[in-house]
C-alpha cells in the first residue's frame, strides 16, 4: 500500500540568518513577485521608465512579505532595519509594522563580494525615494579592468545607462548616494588601477 508523501517546509532559524542572507531573501521574494506578474502597476512603471528587470535587477516591494509569517521572521527583518513596529494602533492582536520601501520599485546595492547589503526604493505612486542604509554600490563594484567610469547622481540614472547597453567590457557605471560621494565611492575609484577617464553625469535641476 502506497503512502502519500507530503512535502513540508523546513523550519528556518531566522535568528541565525546573516544580514546578507536576509536581504537576498527579500530580493528573491520581491523579484519573483514582479516576474510572475503580480503587480500591474509595477510593470507599467518600469515600462514607462523603459527599464527591464533582467538588466537593472529591479524588484517590487508590495509591503506584504511579513504577512502571515512567524514572529521570529518579523524580528529578523526588524533586526536589519527592513521593518519596524509602527506607532499606529492596530485592531488585531498582531503588531503593526512599517515596511521599508512599501509599494515601491527597489534596486539592490552590493558589496565587493557582490552580496546585497542595501536597497534603494522609489515609490510607484509618489516617487518618494529612500535608502535602507548608506552602504553598497549600484549596480555593483566596478570590475578591476575598468578604464572608463560613468558616475551618476542617482540609482535611476545608473539603471538607465545599464539599460541603454552602451557600456563595453572596459567601462562601468556607479551611482552616488543621491548625488553625494561617500567614502566607499572614493575608495573604489582610487582602487581602479587601469582607470583613464571619469565621466560624471549630472542633471540640471
Amino acid at each position: 500500500m502506497e503512502t502519500e508523501h507530503k512535502e513540508t517546509n523546513p523550519v528556518q532559524n531566522w535568528e541565525s540568518k546573516t544580514e546578507t542572507e536576509l536581504l537576498q531573501m527579500v530580493y528573491n521574494y520581491a523579484s519573483n513577485g514582479l516576474r510572475v506578474g503580480k503587480s500591474k502597476q509595477a510593470r507599467e512603471w518600469l515600462n514607462m521608465k523603459k527599464l527591464s528587470i533582467e538588466t537593472t535587477m529591479a524588484c517590487f516591494n508590495s509591503g506584504q512579505l511579513h504577512h502571515r509569517k512567524e514572529k521570529e521572521f518579523k524580528e529578523a527583518l526588524e533586526r536589519i532595519g527592513f521593518m519596524k513596529v509602527s506607532n499606529h494602533a492596530s485592531n488585531c492582536d498582531s503588531l503593526p509594522y512599517t515596511v521599508f520601501g512599501n509599494f515601491s520599485i527597489m534596486f539592490p546595492l552590493r558589496n565587493k563580494e557582490n552580496e546585497i547589503i542595501n536597497f534603494y526604493a522609489m515609490g510607484i505612486k509618489n516617487s518618494k525615494t529612500a535608502y535602507l542604509n548608506h552602504e553598497g554600490m549600484y549596480p555593483a563594484y566596478p570590475h578591476e579592468q575598468t578604464k572608463r567610469l560613468f558616475i551618476t547622481d542617482t540609482v535611476l540614472d545608473a539603471a538607465t545607462i545599464l539599460e541603454s547597453k552602451v557600456l563595453d567590457n572596459k567601462e562601468a557605471v556607479i551611482a552616488l548616494h543621491e548625488g553625494i560621494l561617500l567614502r566607499h565611492h572614493k575608495e573604489v575609484i582610487q582602487q581602479l588601477k587601469h582607470l583613464t577617464e571619469i565621466i560624471q553625469i549630472t542633471k540640471n535641476k
